[in-house]
């Protein structure tokens, strides 16, 4: 790792993520409608979807871990034009109506983006210095963070019948993406660490990682957000449209309200982190903020004066708690690791996918 990094390669890492997050909101949030209103999936058959995606996903994941990571921007290219299918495919299924192979195209989908931030993260690991961690990883989430807040604005004036066009928009933003990547971006050294982990089995390695304390806990809590980030991103559309009769117009502002606390206390927060150690605390803040506001959020009903203001500021101030819940476990587990801790990497990205293979197996005890 070179001792100063140009300016330019920090922008075009920063800029690489915001136009990642940028294609993968747009149907992060569409995704769950189309199943249910142009495909006429019950609820119950949509999260049956999103769980066996994230089954495939999870085997992909400890099939990749089994190899060594050698050419970080090989795998982007490869998996980019891999996304890049995916996102035609399902489109041109929506149009005509075709579930199956839609339903095949999204599986695959749904594990591309988590792979691909797992590279990234090798990247960043590389060019970030420990001292600036923290501060590093709030400016990378404020980027992944900011579309959350751009897109729901956007898909707001779109009526339903309209959603496909999605997958159209985040096909281009892949365009700009693997510009950055390819033109300033460069692989790092990669060696493994002195204990020889290249030649550990599968099960030395998940043993290994399960063993670290502060591995298995990031994990864990990592897994459990976003758990709570699949219900909201997957069920509060359809909550708020069949249970307020919110049109998409009311959905996507509160949708990008929820947002706005990633991308106001992430960097000061994560500089904080760096020059107080305390992410001890701040994960205590956020945990309690986020458990009350959003009990609070559950009681507010559509007899209720101004819902809509009510439900906003309740999931503003949930999402309060999340963030701080994100900068401190990312602060923490990057600080822990680095870019040659392959396999903590790649289970820590994994952690994006495992909690829809909890819903789908809660399925069969509901």
């Amino acid at each position: 790792m070179q001792k100063y990094i140009p300016l330019r390669v920090h922008t075009a890492l920063y800029l690489s993520i915001f136009f990642l997050a940028l294609h993968y909101v747009f149907v992060y949030f569409a995704n769950s409608s189309i199943l249910t209103y142009l495909f006429k999936f019950s609820v119950l058959q949509v999260l049956i979807i999103y769980g066996i995606a994230s089954l495939f996903g999870v085997v992909v994941f400890l099939l990749l871990s089994s190899k060594k990571i050698q050419k970080t921007r090989s795998n982007m290219y490869i998996f980019t034009l891999i996304e890049m299918v995916c996102l035609a495919t399902m489109y041109a299924a929506s149009i005509h109506v075709q579930p199956v192979l839609f339903v095949t195209a999204f599986c695959l989908h749904h594990l591309i983006t988590p792979y691909m931030l797992y590279n990234l993260d090798i990247l960043f690991e590389s060019y970030i210095h420990a001292e600036d961690r923290g501060r590093g990883r709030g400016i990378y989430l404020t980027m992944w963070n900011t579309p959350f807040v751009i897109v729901p604005l956007l898909l707001s004036s779109l009526r339903e019948q309209s959603l496909p066009i999605v997958y159209a928009i985040s096909f281009l933003l892949l365009l700009p993406f693997i510009f950055f990547v390819y033109i300033y971006l460069q692989d790092p050294d990669t060696a493994p660490l002195s204990k020889n982990i290249d030649s550990l089995t599968l099960t030395q390695k998940i043993m290994n990682f399960w063993s670290d304390k502060l591995d298995r806990k990031s994990f864990l809590i990592q897994s459990t957000l976003h758990l709570y980030y699949a219900i909201t991103g997957v069920l509060l559309p359809i909550y708020l449209h069949s249970y307020f009769g919110f049109d998409w117009d009311k959905i996507g502002i509160l949708l990008a309200i929820t947002v706005v606390p990633f991308i106001l206390l992430q960097i000061p927060f994560g500089s904080m982190e760096d020059r107080q150690h305390n992410e001890k605390k701040v994960f205590g803040w956020g945990l309690c903020t986020t458990i009350v506001f959003t009990v609070i959020s559950l009681c507010v009903t559509p007899d209720m004066n101004n819902s809509f203001l009510w439900l906003a500021l309740f999931l503003f101030i949930s999402r309060v708690g999340c963030s701080l819940i994100e900068i401190a476990t990312e602060g923490l587990f990057y600080k822990h690791v680095n870019e040659r801790d392959a396999f903590a990497l790649l289970v820590f990205r994994a952690g994006r996918i495992v909690p829809y293979v909890f819903g789908l197996i809660a399925l069969f005890f509901i």
